[in-house]
């Protein structure tokens, strides 16, 4: 009966240490593969990021804030959106929100997302776009921690390429798009530097409508 009963408690012991291995096995495969929270790890932040337009040729200069151990997996990099394309997303950007870069379609980027990414030991990048056509775009400085790239950390600027009459024509050329999609009216006027409060709040009408 004693040996019994031990081999009992052995074998209760074994699925009890059993089952607790599978548990933390599952815990740790939960962890890698899930992304970053905001109570794991600090928040990643957004880059600063100064543009520069000599013609039709863009100069980009961005600064890495994110620095330290709990950064090290943590890379920032730059791209220009075509405002004609994207104009679905400027609501989102003017308002602080934009998609991971990998759920964009490419078609809405003038150029980039550079591969060309800050890290570790490089937190400062400058990048070089080159023979822009005329339009209205935005500079994008995005930084990401490791693989959570659902919570990208941004800053933008607008970009206004060619001259007043070029820029009025291409401001005029996102037509209907712009008043169909609620935002995108003041986002564009933002995007311009237009007070869209000083037209007496007739955008807001125009984009809910």
């Amino acid at each position: 009966m004693g040996s019994t009963n031990s081999s009992g408690t052995r074998a209760r012991l074994t699925r009890t240490v059993a089952g607790g291995a599978v548990a933390t096995a599952v815990a740790v495969a939960t962890a890698v593969g899930a992304p970053a929270t905001a109570s794991a790890a600090p928040a990643v932040q957004p880059p600063t990021m100064t543009t520069a337009l000599d013609g039709n040729n863009l100069t980009i200069d961005m600064q890495d804030p994110n620095t330290g151990l709990d950064n090290l997996l943590t890379v920032c990099t730059a791209a220009l959106l075509n405002a004609e394309k994207a104009i679905p997303l400027l609501p989102g950007v003017v308002n602080g929100q934009l998609p991971p870069l990998n759920q964009i379609d490419p078609a809405l980027f003038q150029w980039g997302p550079s591969l060309d990414v800050t890290n570790a030991l490089d937190r400062s990048k400058t990048y070089q776009v080159r023979d822009i056509p005329a339009g209205v775009y935005v500079a994008l400085g995005v930084c990401a921690k490791g693989t959570d790239v659902t919570h990208p950390a941004f800053d933008y600027e607008p970009v206004l390429v060619g001259s007043p009459i070029a820029l009025g024509s291409s401001a005029l050329g996102l037509g209907s798009t712009v008043l169909g999609t609620p935002g995108a009216l003041d986002a564009v006027l933002t995007l311009l530097g237009v007070d869209s409060g000083s037209l007496g709040g007739s955008s807001e009408g125009s984009s809910g409508s």
